[in-house]
């Protein structure tokens, strides 16, 4: 089945071009890169339809629109849809010392009824430390769920992780 461009960008939005916002990996490459052969450009091609159906299905599922700003899970903490910018506290997405680096790979949000509901993160793996952090989500703000498994959409072997506002939307899996 393939998507129309007007439900994608119902969901994703628009690029600058006017095309579809796909999540960060999600989209084809535009033209084959000239070290690939033909085979290996109609692989790609296909895989990243196999990947934009299913991040479409999946955010058709829970009602979510993709959101505008690559923030961290501070971003879910709040009841309106802003950055981090202008606060006290550092993004823990771009604080290089931040416990939450490792996993908050490949980000992107998630609106329902445009209120902060989901992050997905897409990292290479997810050790102990990672659950450990994700689970310290939990507790600092008991309204935060978290799933985690495999594989992320992604691609290249990465993982999904799914952090979520349980007041919004009661369960939500990976992909």
């Amino acid at each position: 089945m393939t998507i129309s461009k007007t439900r994608a960008i119902a969901v994703f939005g628009k690029n600058d071009f006017g095309g579809v916002a796909w999540p960060y990996g999600v989209a084809a490459q535009d033209t084959r890169p000239p070290e690939w052969t033909t085979e290996q450009y109609e692989a790609h091609l296909k895989d990243r339809e196999q990947a934009q159906q299913l991040v479409f299905d999946w955010a058709q599922k829970y009602g979510l629109k993709k959101g505008k700003n690559r923030c961290c899970p501070k971003w879910l903490t709040r009841d309106r849809n802003s950055t981090c910018a202008g606060t006290k506290d550092p993004c823990a997405l771009y604080d290089a010392s931040s416990p939450d680096r490792a996993w908050l790979d490949h980000v992107t949000t998630w609106t329902f009824d445009k209120l902060p509901a989901v992050i997905t993160a897409a990292p290479y793996s997810i050790d102990q430390d990672d659950r450990d952090r994700l689970a310290w989500w939990t507790t600092e703000d008991p309204r935060l769920g978290v799933a985690y498994g495999g594989p992320g959409w992604y691609g290249h072997s990465t993982k999904q992780i799914v952090l979520w506002r349980t007041d919004l939307i009661e369960i939500v899996g990976p992909a």
